[in-house]
This record gives C-alpha cells, structure tokens and sequence, in this order.
C-alpha cells in the first residue's frame, strides 16, 4: 500500500506542476496566490511521498529478511534430519553455497522485486493513463518504443537463468576445493602440494570469471536495450509534444507534465529489466535449494519405548547404496542387557558397518536388528540413538573448550553432570594430559581438535561417550592411537565403572576385547569365528593364532597381534 501510494502521489506531483506553469502565463495576483498555494502542495506531497516510500521500504525490506531467516533455519532443519547416506554424496562447499548464495537471491525476489514490481505496476498504467489524458498522439507514439522494450525482454531473460545457474554452480565448486584446502592445509604442507591445490582453485576461477564475464554482457546487452528503449520513448516525447504545443494542442505545462511523468517511468523501466533477470537467476535458485528439500529426511515416527540394550541380529546381509557387492552377510548373534561384544577384523571387513546399522545411520533390511525386542526400524530414531553413546573411530571435536566437547552428549546439569564428566576423564585416562593443557579442561582446541594428538583426541571423544551416561556404549576402534599401557588403564577402568552398561566394542587389537562376553571375528563381511574370549583364544583359528602373535609382540615390546596381517 505505501509503495503505491508513492508512486501515486509522484503522478499527482506531476499534474500539480503542469497546472502551476500553466497558471502562471501572466504576473498576476491571481498567479502568485496559485503559484503560494501549489508550492505548500508540493511541499505536503513531497513530505508524504518520502514517508510512503521510507516505510514501504522499510516493511518490505525487513520482511524479506525474516523470510531469508526463516528459509534458511527452515533449510538447516531439514538438512539435520537427513540420512548419512545423502551427506555421502553432498559436498559441503556446495551446501554452503545453497544455504547463502541461493537464499539471498531467492530474497531479492521476495524483498526488492516486490517493492520495484510494485512500482512498475502502479506508476506505468497510471502514468500511461495519464499522459493519454493529456494527449493521445504522444502516448501511443511513446507506447511503440515500450512494446519494442517488452518484446526485447521476452527474447533475452530465457538465456539469463542458465548464465546465472552455471555461475553458481562455480561458487559452489571453489567453495568445496577452498574448504578442502583449509581443512587438509597439514597435508598440503607436508606433501608439498600447496601449488597443486592453487593451481586447482585458480583453474575455478578463471572459469567462474568467464561464466560471469559471459552473464554480464548478457546483462550490459539488457541494460543496452532498456536504455535504448527509455531514450527512444524521450525522444519521441520530445518531437511530437513540441509538435503539439506548437500547433496549439498542447500547452506547455502538460508538455512539462508528461517529460516529468516520463522521468518517473524511467526508473520502473529499469528496475522491469532487473526483475527479470533477478527472477531468472532466483529461479535456478530455487531450483537448487528444491533439490535439498526434495530429499526424503528421516523418519520422525515410530514407538516410543525405554530401551535398556539388548541386541539380537538374525541373518544381516546388508548392501551399501550403489554397490553389488554386499558389506556384510549372514550375520547372527545375541547379545544380552549389560553384556560386552568385540568385533575384530581386518580393514574393511564391515565392523563398522554393523555399529552403523545399529545406530540406524543406514537402514537394514526389516527384521534382521532388534533391540529389546524391537525392530530397530519400527522404533523412533531419537529413542534407538538415546540408548547409545557413540565413540567413532575417527573423532570430530568442536572448536570448544575440553569440557564442552566432553559434555556435549551430557544431559545432566549441576554437580551431576560436573561429577560425570570428572569421572569420564578418569574412565578415558585423560586427567594424565589435564597438566599438559593450558587451561586444564577450560581449554580451547583448535577445529576439529587440532591442537591435540590423535590419542588425546580419541581420549576426549571416549570420555565424551562416557559422560553421556547412556546404557550402551559404541567404541568404534576407539583406542587405536593410544600406547598400550595407557589402553590397559582405560580398559581396566571400564571393565570397573561400565559394568552395567552394554559396550560394543570394535578394534583390530585383540587386547581391546579381553573380557568381552561374545567375540565375532570378521572377514569380508562375514563371521568366520565367533564366543568367549576364553574359547577362541584355546581353538586353532585366526584368532587365536593372532592372539599369540600378540602376546609375543608384548613379550619383545613390540605392536603386533591384529587380525590386519
């Protein structure tokens, strides 16, 4: 409504100063009372012209904003209930691109394509109808030159969504290489192939610099036409209105009226030519933003239950996405409330695998996991994913202080949670470096915990999935970069303060899974062992065999004793 009513009162504006030098033909009284008279109008219309156009502005603007904001939680929240399977094929560069580039654009359509839009839609009818008014002759000479215009854009916006689309597409590539570049900036260094990766980035560049030089004298071609267009329609107001003020048809004030109301019609000319080429862009926008909506979240139903952990898999044959080749077959096993089970294997042999199906980060076929009794996909992701805390074998720590990483699965507060976390930190052997940090546990680490080696950072992470006091617990070859007399501790004080608690333990060190109550060994995605610790360690199979390598290497101070070879 304001940004119409400027556009009204700047027409009236107008009308006001044709009539005002029309009326002053003469120096009489009559002519100066008229010439006082429209001044204070002029004054009262520019006061209330700049108004409606500040709050116009304003209310459209800000509402674009929180549109934007609103998008973009709205994408983040989407994009946090999709599976791991679709963030296998996402690339982060290229999401950062979606949730910032594409948004804005979709805000310049929300925001300033409406507020210029309703410009255009107010000021050209009412201006036209005006001038026709004033005189017919000189509009529909003007209205041929807004034709030519209209035609000019229907031709050339098409081709503006691609250029824009492949653009983009750019910035999200160079987005993805430069994040890969800062993240893995310790492997550039050391491999001396920083100039590879700039030369990777510079490759980008230059052609993201030709797909924007190529839409931008897309661009310069559309303004070339609209200013064309808008000195074509001056011109032929200036030949057939002198044309008509001559032959005494016009007067010189609706002369003045109508090249004033033209100057009004500029700038919608204009802000017509970058609407369309905004809505082009903002199409392929939407289009890739869509693309991340279209994927299927994960599932928010399901039962509701307390889960205490007990776990049973009957014949698990499971297939990655995209591969014919299955990652586990026939996999068997129970696995009661509180109870301990190993997995050992050599690399690739689908430990992981398993962990992640029992966490549900992929879906397994039905009827093959069951937790309590449950088929783990008729139970609410957030119940199944309750019941475990997760130590993966590849720690992410935040850029935060020790003890915010350690209670970020905590969701106890008080001394509870400060004594919990105290004896995590004992339970993961980590109160031995506490001297060693700046801050104790008040300490800031670097991204991804830079600043700590790779067994301090496994340490916080198992101190993390102890403090979340979850009844399971998921070590995903957890302790793999720790020294084995500090593995010992941590075992030791985990078979001490978990004994209630069902632990899953995934390792290539055999002495990892000491005391677990059922062992599976492994082997191309199948089990080709399987019990107590106690009864393979007395058989003749991989197992134990690789348990006496184990216990030589021990013995000569050396490392051996896994089933990797």
């Amino acid at each position: 409504m304001m940004v119409a009513g400027f556009s009204l009162i700047r027409i009236w504006m107008a009308r006001v100063i044709g009539n005002t030098i029309d009326g002053l033909g003469t120096p009489t009284q009559d002519a100066i009372n008229l010439l006082a008279i429209n001044t204070g109008m002029l004054c009262g219309l520019v006061v209330a012209e700049a108004s409606c156009r500040y709050f116009g502005r304003r209310w459209i603007i800000d509402a674009s904003r929180h549109i934007e904001a609103r998008l973009k939680n709205q994408l983040m929240e989407h994009m946090s209930r999709l599976p791991v399977a679709w963030y296998d094929r996402a690339q982060t560069g290229d999401l950062l691109s979606r949730l910032t580039q594409d948004v804005e654009l979709l805000r310049f359509l929300i925001g300033p394509s409406i507020l210029y839009g309703t410009q255009i839609l107010v000021t050209i009818p009412v201006g036209i109808y005006v001038m026709a008014q004033i005189s017919s002759t000189v509009t529909f000479a003007i209205l041929g030159a807004f034709g030519a215009l209209l035609l000019a854009m229907l031709v050339l916006m098409p081709r503006l969504q691609k250029y824009s689309k492949r653009v983009q597409e750019d910035i999200a590539d160079i987005s993805q290489h430069a994040q890969e570049s800062f993240s893995g900036i310790r492997v550039l260094l050391n491999f001396a192939s920083s100039r590879v990766f700039c030369g990777r980035i510079d490759a980008l560049n230059n052609r993201y610099v030709a797909d924007n030089m190529a839409m931008t004298r897309f661009r310069a071609s559309v303004h070339l036409v609209i200013h064309f267009c808008t000195d074509l329609v001056m011109l032929s107001v200036l030949v057939f209105g002198l044309t008509e003020v001559i032959e005494g048809r016009m007067s010189r004030g609706n002369l003045i009226e109508f090249i004033t109301i033209m100057g009004y019609l500029v700038w919608p000319l204009i802000a017509a030519g970058w609407i369309l080429g905004v809505i082009h862009r903002a199409r392929a926008a939407a289009e890739r933003v869509d693309e991340v909506f279209d994927a299927q979240p994960e599932p928010d139903d399901g039962e509701q239950v307390e889960l205490v952990g007990a776990i049973e898999v009957r014949n698990l044959t499971f297939t990655y996405p995209g591969e014919s080749r299955p990652a586990l077959s026939g996999i068997d096993f129970q696995l009661a409330a509180g109870q301990k089970l190993g997995l050992v294997g050599e690399v690739g042999c689908g430990k992981s695998t398993l962990l992640h199906l029992l966490l549900r980060l992929y879906d397994p076929p039905r009827g093959t996991i069951f937790v309590d009794g449950h088929d783990i996909l008729d139970l609410d992701l957030r119940c199944l994913r309750r019941l475990f805390a997760f130590a993966p074998q590849d720690p992410f720590l935040f850029s935060d202080t020790v003890a915010d990483n350690i209670r970020f699965g905590n969701a106890t507060s008080g001394q509870s949670e400060t004594d919990s976390i105290a004896e995590a930190v004992r339970s993961a052997a980590l109160e031995q470096d506490l001297a060693a940090f700046t801050d104790g546990l008040e300490t800031v680490i670097g991204e991804r915990g830079v600043t700590l080696s790779g067994g301090q950072k496994q340490r916080v992470s198992l101190a993390r999935a102890l403090a979340a006091e979850r009844p399971a617990v998921i070590l995903d070859d957890t302790l793999s970069a720790v020294d084995h007399q500090t593995e010992s501790r941590i075992l030791e004080r985990l078979h001490g303060t978990e004994q209630d608690k069902t632990i899953l333990v995934a390792s290539h060190r055999l002495s990892a899974l000491a005391g677990a109550d059922l062992i599976l060994v492994l082997k191309n995605g199948e089990v080709i062992e399987q019990g107590h610790h106690r009864d393979l360690c007395r058989g003749s199979g991989p197992f134990a065999q690789a348990w006496a390598l184990q216990l030589e290497a021990r013995a000569l101070g050396g490392e051996g004793g896994s089933l990797d070879g």
